[in-house]
C-alpha cells in the first residue's frame, strides 16, 4: 500500500469515528475528507481467474469506485492492464461479471485469451529441446523428468485508468497510475474441495481434489469423472490438477454440469510421492505402487459417495492417459468409457482394450503418442475392433464450432473406438485445446456400461 493510500485509510477511519461522535465542526471536516476520497476514484481491484487448456490465467478484473458509474461512459480504451488485452469493459451493480451493463459502482474488465502453449515440434524455438528423465528405479530413460519444474500460476494484475471516468452524479474521477490488485477470486478451483487418502497396503497418503454437484443428494446416483494430469503436474501443490489445464475443471463448469451432472475426482501425485514410490507411470509400462495408490483412492471415492457404477468415466493426458490405460487393463469392468489424450502404452498389452469404448486424441507432432496409438489402432483392427478415424488430420486452430461438427460426425456411426489426430503440434500442446472439444465430452457421457458392477468389492480383489 502506498503512503498516500495508507494515510487516506487512516483518515477515513478517523472520519467515520468523528461523524458519529464528534461536534458538528469536526463532522464537517470529516465529511470533506470523505468527499476528497470519493474524488480519487478507483478504490480497489480484484482479479478473477479462469482455467483454460493452457492453465489458470487472470480473465477479468473488478474495479470498485465510490459511487455509481454511468454505463454509457465506459469503454475499453479507458483502461490499460499490464500484459493483457481488454476485450470488454462495462459497469455492474454487483462485483461480478455479467452479460449486460447496468448502473453501479463496479467497472468490470474482461481480458482476451490466446492459447499460450507452443504448437511447434519438440526441439524447435518456443518449445525447448526434448529432455531425458529417469524412471522410477532412478535409471536413465525416456520417461518424463522425475522432478517437475512447474511453478504456481502468475496471477498478478495491474490496471491503469487511462481516461477520466464520470460518475452518475457528475463527479469526475481522474486517470490513475497502474494499481495492483489486492484480492484474487478463483471460481473454477473453488468448486473443488481437497482431501487426502491413506493406503495401508502401499503405505502412502495421496491428496486429491473432489467436486460434488451443487445439490448433491446421497440418495441419488451420479456419474464419476476420473481425471489424472501429466507428469509436469507432479509437484506438492494439491490443486495442481486444477490449475495446470482444464482437464478436471471443465467438467465442473456450470454449463457442463447443466448437461452432465457428475462427481469429479482429480488426484494429485505429488513430488513427495515420486520420491517415496517412484513415478506414477513409466515407459516400461509396468504396474507401479503409484498406480495401486491412485486406483485404491478411486475405489474409496466410489465406495464413499453415491456413484453410478454404470457411468464411471476416465480421462487423462500423457501420464494421466497411461494411468487410465493401466487401470482399465487391470480392472476391465470399471470404466464405461475413456478419453485418452496424448498418451501410449505397451501395444501388446493394449490388446485388452480392443472392446472398450475409447476416444483417443493425439497430435501428429507427438513423437511418442502418435506412433504408439497408430500401432494400437492397427492391432485392435486386426483383432476385429471397429475404429472411426479422421481421414485428414484436423486443424487445432480451426474454430471450435468446426472441430465440434467434425467430432459429432465421426461419432455418428456409433463406433466404439474413435481416433482423432490433429495436424502438427506436439505432446504437451495437445491438451491445451483437447478438453475444449464439447462434442467429445458429450460422447463420453453418452456411454454406459452394458453390464452393471453388482459387487463393488470384485473391483477391489487383487
Amino acid at each position: 500500500m502506498k503512503k498516500w493510500q495508507k494515510a487516506l485509510t487512516i483518515a477515513l477511519a478517523g472520519a467515520g469515528y468523528f461523524m458519529a461522535y464528534a461536534p458538528l465542526d469536526a463532522q464537517a471536516a470529516a465529511k470533506t475528507i470523505i468527499q476528497q476520497a470519493d474524488k480519487l476514484g478507483l478504490q480497489r481491484i480484484t482479479a478473477i481467474t479462469s482455467v483454460y487448456g493452457d492453465g489458470e490465467k487472470v480473465a477479468a478484473a473488478i474495479l470498485e469506485y465510490p459511487q455509481d458509474i454511468e454505463p454509457n461512459a465506459v469503454n475499453v480504451a479507458d483502461f490499460s492492464a499490464t500484459g493483457k488485452e481488454i476485450a470488454k469493459a462495462y459497469v455492474n451493480n454487483q462485483p461480478q461479471t455479467s452479460n449486460t451493463s447496468r448502473l453501479g459502482r463496479y467497472i468490470i474488465l474482461e481480458f482476451a485469451h490466446q492459447n499460450s502453449a507452443s504448437d511447434q515440434p519438440l526441439g524447435q524455438p518456443g518449445q525447448g529441446a526434448k529432455k531425458t528423465g529417469q524412471d522410477n528405479n532412478g535409471k536413465k530413460g525416456h520417461d518424463a523428468p522425475r522432478r517437475s519444474n512447474r511453478k504456481l500460476p502468475d496471477l498478478t494484475l495491474e490496471v491503469k485508468q487511462v481516461s477520466p471516468i464520470r460518475a452518475f452524479d457528475g463527479t469526475e474521477y481522474p486517470s490513475s497510475e497502474f494499481i495492483a490488485s489486492t484480492a484474487t477470486q478463483e471460481p473454477d478451483i473453488a468448486k473443488f474441495k481437497q482431501y487426502s487418502y491413506t493406503d495401508s497396503t502401499v503405505g502412502a497418503t495421496i491428496p486429491y481434489n473432489l467436486y460434488l454437484p451443487a445439490n448433491y443428494d446421497a440418495h441419488k446416483k451420479y456419474p464419476l469423472l476420473f481425471f489424472v494430469a501429466d507428469a509436469s503436474a507432479n509437484i506438492n501443490a494439491v490443486t495442481t490438477p486444477l490449475f495446470q489445464g482444464n482437464g478436471a475443471t471443465v467438467w465442473a463448469s456450470d454449463s457442463e454440469q447443466a448437461k452432465h451432472e457428475c462427481i469429479v475426482l482429480a488426484p494429485q501425485y505429488t513430488a513427495d510421492l515420486v520420491e517415496q514410490l517412484g513415478m506414477l507411470t513409466t515407459d516400461e509400462n509396468i504396474w507401479t505402487p503409484g498406480l495401486t495408490l491412485v486406483s485404491d483412492l478411486m475405489f474409496d471415492v466410489i465406495d464413499r459417495y453415491s456413484v453410478d457404477k454404470n457411468r464411471i468415466y476416465g480421462t487423462g493426458q500423457s501420464q494421466g492417459g497411461m494411468t487410465n490405460i493401466a487401470i482399465s487393463d487391470k480392472y476391465p469392468d470399471l470404466f464405461a468409457a475413456q478419453w485418452l489424450v496424448a498418451c501410449q502404452w505397451n501395444v501388446e498389452e493394449m490388446a485388452a482394450l480392443k472392446d472398450k469404448k475409447l476416444w483417443i486424441t493425439v497430435c501428429e507432432g507427438d513423437t511418442k503418442a502418435f506412433p504408439g496409438m497408430n500401432s494400437a489402432i492397427s492391432l485392435w483392427e486386426s483383432l476385429g475392433s471397429k475404429v472411426a478415424r479422421n481421414k485428414e488430420f484436423w486443424n487445432s486452430h480451426a474454430p471450435m464450432a468446426e472441430i465440434n461438427a467434425k467430432a459429432r460426425e465421426l461419432a455418428g456411426d456409433g463406433t466404439p473406438i474413435n481416433y482423432t489426430v490433429f495436424a502438427g503440434g506436439n505432446h504437451m500442446y495437445t491438451w491445451s485445446f483437447a478438453y475444449d472439444i464439447e462434442a467429445i465430452r458429450d460422447w463420453l457421457f453418452a456411454q454406459r456400461k452394458d453390464t452393471p458392477i453388482n459387487n463393488q468389492h470384485s473391483m477391489l480383489a487383487r
